[in-house]
């Protein structure tokens, strides 16, 4: 977009202000709804289709009703006797597997294969298979099974019910609830209105940016909730949106009130100062959001789906944080004028030293360009540490003596017989 297609922009925005606004806050209302709505939506896997696991999966969940979840598995541990000859602990396992309606189920009962023994005999395994699809918000049911087997077992025989999904809630919530999109949002809202509180100093423009981000973020669901309509969604792309919608709309909003502010110190009039912020600022936006929008819609290449769903949902949120920041933030500023630095929250000598190029970057930018072949082989030497680093990150799953969390699915892990003794053959 040219400068002169910014200009007119500008001008637009500051002459039919109420409009824009108007229009922005229902557009954010029906994002608000839709967002709601996505909670049935989403594509919560991260299967491959077409692959031949993927597809044996679908066979058996078909013809069994199992075969997608992982098992959850029941350990049993006899110190003093042999598992394989104690008749309370098969009907223990009975009524395990009874509390999962549905569930396919193995063990040494049902197969007399020594392999669900462990070579002392003093610890067993039952493996139950969930029925159904499975899903990032499934539960396990691992408390409800321990219950049911637990119930009438004698003393000298404990029970513990472990496993991938087990093991996941006990590490993810360590026996207490789990986090949402919401609460994540909030923590981070509230660390921006702080930093905006300490850069801006007066309630207007600190307030400003957060508006910006929750209209970007809200018509971003918008949007998503008629592309799930076409195609599957991820559910990591609700926190994608939130998150980097909350940091990429207060940068842009950050970037425009600076100039809008500095204009109107140079003694320009609000719309003189609107005109020169979005032919300005707004250009910067609107680079900075397109490479943003471009950088995640390359990950539609991979062949993954939900890496894919992320590419497309992810490039949307940079997209209309640009569209907020010219349009909306510009007629919010154009209402606001010279009040946006009204209602000081902080003395204007610890944010406003007036010229910021006299100010303590004004100084860093002058040692730079004096210095600038030492400072740059500071700058490379701190990459190569940080690069070699992040080369030796392990992307593999922890072993389980790792796993935070305490509870019966850690406790079971710990006395499986597969992490043990090698199972007997």
């Amino acid at each position: 977009m040219n400068s002169g297609a910014l200009a007119r922009l500008a001008h637009f925005n500051a002459r039919r202000r109420w409009w824009v606004i108007g229009v922005w806050i229902v557009l954010t209302l029906i994002g608000g709804v839709a967002a709601g709505k996505l909670s049935s939506r989403w594509f919560q896997s991260f299967s491959i289709p077409g692959r031949s696991a993927y597809e044996a999966s679908q066979r058996t969940l078909h013809d069994f009703g199992v075969g997608v979840r992982p098992p959850n598995v029941v350990v049993f541990t006899y110190k003093s006797g042999d598992v394989t000859k104690s008749r309370a602990i098969e009907q223990a396992m009975q009524r395990a597997a009874g509390a999962m309606p549905g569930a396919l189920t193995s063990s040494y009962f049902s197969t007399h294969n020594l392999m669900y023994v462990s070579s002392n005999r003093h610890t067993a395994i039952l493996e139950i298979y969930p029925p159904g699809k499975a899903k990032f918000d499934t539960k396990s049911g691992a408390k409800q099974i321990r219950a049911a087997a637990a119930a009438g077992l004698p003393a000298g025989i404990s029970v513990n019910v472990t496993g991938h999904d087990p093991l996941e809630e006990a590490s993810s919530h360590g026996g207490g609830g789990s986090s949402s999109v919401l609460l994540e949002a909030l923590i981070g809202g509230l660390g921006a209105l702080v930093i905006l509180l300490f850069v801006f100093g007066t309630l207007p423009a600190v307030l400003m940016p957060v508006i910006v981000a929750a209209a970007a973020i809200l018509n971003t669901f918008t949007l998503v909730w008629g592309l799930t309509y076409i195609t599957n969604v991820s559910i990591i792309v609700q926190f994608l949106i939130a998150l980097v919608g909350l940091g990429v709309a207060i940068d842009y909003a950050l970037l425009m009130i600076f100039r809008f502010r500095d204009e109107l110190r140079e003694g320009e009039d609000v719309e003189t100062a609107l005109v020169e912020t979005v032919t300005h600022a707004g250009r910067s936006v609107i680079v900075s959001g397109s490479t943003v929008a471009v950088g995640l819609l390359s990950m539609i290449i991979l062949p993954l789906p939900f890496i894919r769903s992320i590419g497309i949902g992810g490039m949307l949120i940079p997209a209309v944080s640009v569209l907020a920041a010219i349009t909306l933030l510009p007629a919010m500023l154009a209402v606001m004028g010279t009040r946006i630095n009204s209602v000081r929250l902080l003395p204007k000598r610890l944010v406003d030293r007036g010229h910021p190029e006299d100010g303590a970057w004004g100084r860093w930018a002058r040692f730079v360009l004096r210095r600038p072949w030492p400072v740059a082989i500071v700058g490379v030497a701190i990459v190569a540490v940080l690069a070699g680093l992040g080369t030796q990150l392990n992307p593999n799953e922890a072993q389980l003596k790792n796993f935070p969390g305490t509870g019966t699915a850690i406790a079971g892990g710990s006395s499986s017989p597969t992490r043990g003794s090698r199972p007997a053959r």
